[in-house]
């Protein structure tokens, strides 16, 4: 059975995929949930700290589908891995991954919930550090030296904006397409 707290997420990540933070009620929220408002609070303090557990979901899946990451042979085989569990986890957490995005436009916007929004990012920012030192320096078949923390942030921007594209589209990310980042990535990497 699912227990309230997780009915309340669910729900939120429902109606904040479709509306901006700022459009979005409590009310919404707990009649999609069938949790009263007054609950809402109890496990949520605001409807900024409802969001920023919801933000703070989608770092801790996203951790969770890469922790098997590993120190692999060569820097190629580590970048593939790296490609196909972010595309996998864009792809199984699109609703996620929109409100995230919203929340992002939203909250640069507004100086009250910036700091908030920082905060959370900052995680986000650690986790994608933390698989650049994995990478490594990489060195270019020109014998560029790109330190793997660049390296992370432009595949994971690159991966992020192509998929959320595809989405708002409606289309679905293919093997294929997979493939092409990972021919793209791979490309330039010295053997």
């Amino acid at each position: 059975m699912v227990d309230k707290k997780q009915k309340i997420l669910e729900a939120a990540k429902k109606i904040f995929a479709e509306k901006s933070y700022f459009e979005a009620t409590l009310e919404d929220i707990s009649q999609l949930s069938g949790v009263k408002k007054s609950t809402i609070y109890y496990y949520f303090g605001s409807k900024l700290d409802l969001m920023v557990g919801l933000i703070e979901e989608v770092i801790l899946q996203a951790i969770e589908k890469m922790k098997d990451v590993s120190i692999a042979e060569n820097q190629k085989e580590i970048v593939v891995t790296i490609i196909e569990k972010l595309f996998d986890f864009i792809m199984e957490e699109r609703e996620l991954m929109t409100v995230f995005q919203r929340a992002g436009y939203d909250f640069l916007h507004h100086h009250n919930t910036l700091k908030q929004f920082k905060k959370v990012i900052g995680k986000f920012q650690v986790f994608r550090d933390n698989f650049g030192d994995i990478i490594g320096n990489i060195v270019t078949i020109k014998g560029q030296i790109i330190s793997g923390k660049d390296f992370m942030r432009v595949l994971m921007s690159s991966i992020w904006g192509y998929c959320m594209d595809e989405s708002k589209e409606g289309k679905m990310i293919t093997e294929d397409k997979k493939e092409m980042f990972k021919e793209i990535f791979t490309a330039f990497l010295r053997e």
